[in-house]
């Protein structure tokens, strides 16, 4: 019986011990590594028509991130950045662009913290794309519509020209009063709608404090209640 007592009891040091050793201790900050990836959405619509560089913004954590097997980065935390560079469309060959980089990350607690991500990706806008180390995102070039716009306005112009004998006239015409009508308007803005969802990889390890990791367990205890 005494032996049996003795096995039970080791066996149940045995396995506490290599938990508790893969624990933080509570007053040490747990690290997130550079390379992992933030999925975020737009709080509210950012477009080159309406923004300026310099105007901050706000983001939605939108997928939890683990750490060591636990979350440490729950669903509604919030990131905060600027435009750094805007960058409106121009006439004929403009495309608007802008560059987003987040500041610091605030948990539900309050608790914030400095972050360095790059920009991946984007997704829930139309013709948008990332490109660059840097994370600029790029709208919809407005060449093609002017090119088909010019090419209209050139064929009306010749068929104009062909009535009264001078197909060649209407044709240069027809180009110019298209181009210049088209230069007085500007290329299509980039619109990044509410809800977008834009994905940030860390650039730099973070550090979670224990302070904020604890709103992080404190919202797994509620969600497990409910």
């Amino acid at each position: 019986m005494v032996k049996r007592a003795l096995l039970a009891v080791f066996l149940t040091l045995a396995g506490i011990f290599p938990a508790y050793a893969e624990t933080p201790a509570k007053g040490e900050p747990l690290s997130v590594p550079a390379g992992t990836t933030l999925h975020c959405r737009v709080t509210e619509t950012l477009t080159t028509k309406l923004n300026y560089q310099g105007d901050a913004f706000t983001l939605t954590i939108s997928e939890p991130v683990l750490a060591d097997g636990r979350e440490v980065i729950p669903v509604g935390s919030t990131l905060q950045g600027r435009i750094a560079q805007m960058d409106r469309p121009g006439r004929i060959r403009g495309v608007g662009q802008m560059r987003l980089t987040v500041e610091q990350i605030t948990f539900p607690n309050g608790r914030k913290a400095p972050l360095s991500a790059a920009l991946l990706t984007a997704y829930g806008a139309d013709n948008v794309k990332v490109v660059g180390s840097e994370g600029l995102v790029k709208g919809p070039s407005s060449r093609p519509p002017d090119l088909e716009e010019i090419g209209a306005g050139t064929t009306g112009g010749t068929l104009l020209g062909l009535i009264f004998g001078h197909p060649f006239i209407g044709a240069a015409f027809g180009a110019t009063a298209t181009t210049v009508d088209r230069l007085r308007r500007r290329g299509k803005d980039l619109t990044l709608p509410a809800g977008t969802q834009l994905n940030y990889q860390l650039t730099r390890a973070l550090e979670i404090s224990p302070d904020a990791r604890q709103a992080s367990v404190a919202n797994q205890a509620r969600g497990a209640g409910h």
